[in-house]
């Protein structure tokens, strides 16, 4: 009728709004672009994975480009798929170690710098969508099926295009004022990983999109161009890119032999480039270097040496297992970014639970320990092993006994290497297992030289500098978990002290063994508690025993001194309304090892961890297992100081904020802090 004749006239064309809803996903699709680079930090950095459904929503509103959409995920797919493996191979001991190019651990900040390593790879369906809407090059009717001679275009435009101008390039991006203003960024990773190649701010990886196109381009001018070549030259691309990264050295003798030298790089080749800087600029093909007299004199000789190397030689290995199902995600062959990081479960880790417990099964039944981190402490070369198992099956009274063959045969492998000293992370050293080593050291045979470490005693000796800190002998002490080794030792100390201990136990039996150990003065100071509700609103307390958070609230005053020792710890959420002490874990400087993979909090050291490290250090030449020896815990903090650590403490503030040593600091920085953090306690 007449108003829908109205109706008709005042509405805009179609075209008008097909244009307004393509501007429209152009303007968000940019906006996604922009916010990938600007870094991890960003809240909504994450929104970056919203550029692949953003660039289908772009190519069906604009109509092009949607017929290479599925190419383009195959490729992309492959993408993720080689740098998955490179990094899993980088990570792999007994592959990449004999043959590692720089033997120091990327510092943790590089893992986090670099999680916008796959920037040009979400980019790239991009680039096609837009050239197919401004070019006819990659129009559906021009495409033709995969052929060998579209294959060898695509090379060729790679080879001839491609490499001379990523020279030219590269040797721009080294200006003193573009380095600075873009490049350091790649730069800052000096000890590369198998991702590191990738890793660029925006400009520079726009400019790389557009050269890295004429493989494409070129076979698309020639008529040549199919779906195929997609996929090919995206493997191609990334397994090259990969092999220049990975701090391993992946090409073998054979091809640098004669004039495949000049073609083919080494991952030696471009591992100079990331130390030396203004040498080997090439992509991957090493004759613009030679051309251009840019290649490092030591370039030949160091892929003889990497490949002819001696592997280190371990001094001390830390024993651990793992934790909850979510732990098997924070591996470093998985993510080098979440090794660096507390073990927790993370939004989007939910979804994988049903493939974390299939594999959790997978390596309790089929694989063997394996070596997680290397690294040394002030030059004594350690390993962190883990035992392929989770916490849960610990608890199995099926499982305890392979558990226990499975702790002994990783003491005798590492014996068989050389290695003088291993230490027992928790579970590894539990009463029910082992009891705390001692059965792992009667079945070990006469010609063993490796001493095993349960490391508790320095554990015991933390908490008690802790205590020794920021309690006076006139006050009263609520202790859970005092019948364990370790807190058996505590509650000894802390009565010869003086101080009142509140022992919550269950067990008349121990309770009187441990007060009989005190001695007859010492031991009425003990006092046997029941319940922890008995020690409600007692100011200073010592949890060696898990506690809930709501326990935690309900029993304990805000302000009160927590130290805790128990595994899990107490949660920062709720430990910063305490002065809460760490017991378990030691602050140490940054500037003393290159260890990054998070063994249980962050930038801290398993107490023992850090014996396991004094031992070889001192060679002490004896095994700590079993009971802790009382006389011996304040000896150990003395050695726990001279070799670089301190106590992990925090407090809030009236901010609300934790304030806590660092752990980057040097060995006086961290006593500085520490004194600092008393001073406030006290």
């Amino acid at each position: 009728g007449f108003w829908g004749g109205v109706l008709r006239a005042m509405s805009p064309p179609q075209s008008m709004l097909d244009m307004f809803k393509g501007a429209s996903s152009l303007l968000v699709l940019f906006l996604l672009t922009v916010n990938m680079f600007r870094g991890a930090g960003s809240a909504l950095w994450w929104n970056r994975y919203m550029v692949y459904p953003m660039t289908y929503v772009v190519a069906m509103q604009l109509g092009r480009g949607e017929h290479l959409l599925p190419s383009l995920a195959v490729g992309t797919l492959l993408r993720y798929i080689v740098n998955l493996l490179f990094t899993i191979l980088s990570k792999l001991d007994w592959f990449a170690e004999p043959r590692r190019i720089n033997r120091a651990n990327p510092p943790a900040d590089q893992h986090e710098r670099e999680l916008d390593w796959d920037g040009p790879v979400i980019l790239s369906p991009v680039a096609f969508v837009l050239v197919d809407a401004v070019t006819p090059l990659l129009r559906e009717e021009t495409v033709v099926p995969l052929s060998w001679w579209g294959i060898l275009v695509m090379f060729l435009g790679h080879y001839l295009i491609t490499e001379p101008i990523y020279y030219a390039f590269h040797r721009i991006l080294h200006l003193p004022n573009v380095y600075k203003a873009s490049h350091s960024h790649h730069h800052a990773s000096t000890v590369t990983e198998a991702i590191s190649g990738t890793s660029h701010p925006m400009a520079e990886t726009l400019g790389y999109l557009a050269n890295f196109s004429f493989p494409f381009l070129l076979p698309a001018w020639l008529g040549v161009f199919s779906y195929g070549l997609v996929p090919i030259y995206f493997v191609f691309f990334d397994v090259l890119n990969c092999v220049g990264h990975c701090n391993f050295e992946a090409i073998p003798p054979w091809m640098q032999l004669g004039p495949m030298k000049y073609f083919v790089y080494t991952s030696a080749y471009h591992s100079l480039h990331h130390t030396k800087y203004k040498f080997n600029y090439c992509l991957f093909c090493p004759i613009w270097d030679y051309l251009g007299g840019t290649v490092h004199p030591t370039t030949n000789d160091l892929h003889g040496q990497v490949l002819n190397q001696a592997q280190r030689k371990l001094e001390a290995v830390f024993l651990a297992h793992g934790h909850g199902l979510h732990s098997m995600l924070h591996l470093p062959w998985f993510s080098p970014y979440l090794a660096t990081h507390q073990h927790e479960v993370r939004w989007w880790m939910i979804a994988l639970q049903p493939f974390n417990f299939v594999w959790a099964l997978c390596c309790r039944y089929l694989f063997d320990t394996t070596c997680i981190q290397r690294y040394q402490f002030r030059g004594t070369e350690c390993a962190t092993w883990c035992l392929p198992v989770t916490a849960h099956f610990y608890f199995m009274r099926s499982h305890r006994e392979a558990i226990f063959e499975m702790i002994l045969k990783a003491v005798r492998d590492a014996d068989d290497a050389g290695v003088r000293y291993l230490g027992l992370a928790h579970l590894n050293k539990a009463e029910w297992i082992n009891h705390g080593g001692c059965d792992i050291v009667s079945r070990l045979e006469e010609h063993r030289k490796i001493r095993v470490v349960h490391g508790n005693t320095l554990t015991a000796a933390t908490v008690w500098q802790a205590l020794r800190q920021y309690t006076e002998p006139q006050d009263e002490v609520v202790f859970a978990g005092s019948t364990s080794k370790i807190g058996r030792a505590l509650c000894i100390l802390l009565a010869r002290r003086g101080n009142i201990v509140h022992m919550i136990t269950g067990c008349q039996e121990r309770f009187e063994k441990i007060r009989a150990d005190a001695g007859e003065e010492a031991g009425k100071k003990l006092v046997r508690m029941k319940t922890y509700e008995e020690g409600k609103g007692r100011r200073h307390w010592v949890i060696g025993k898990q506690m809930s958070d709501e326990s935690i609230k309900e029993l304990i005053p805000p302000g009160s001194l927590i130290v805790d020792f128990a595994v899990p710890h107490v949660p920062q959420e709720v430990a910063t309304a305490y002065r809460y002490v760490n017991g378990a874990a030691l602050n140490y400087s940054r500037r003393d090892t290159d260890l990054t993979f998070c063994h249980d909090v962050p930038n801290t050291m398993p107490a023992c961890l850090a014996a396991t490290i004094i031992h070889a250090r001192e060679d002490r030449g004896e095994h700590e297992v079993g009971e802790i020896e009382v006389e011996d815990v304040e000896g150990w903090w003395d050695r726990a100081v001279k070799n670089g650590f301190s106590l992990s403490c925090i407090e809030p503030n009236q901010a609300g904020r934790c304030i806590a040593p660092s752990a980057g600091g040097s060995g006086s920085d961290s006593g500085k802090a520490e004194a600092g953090v008393r001073a406030k306690l006290a």
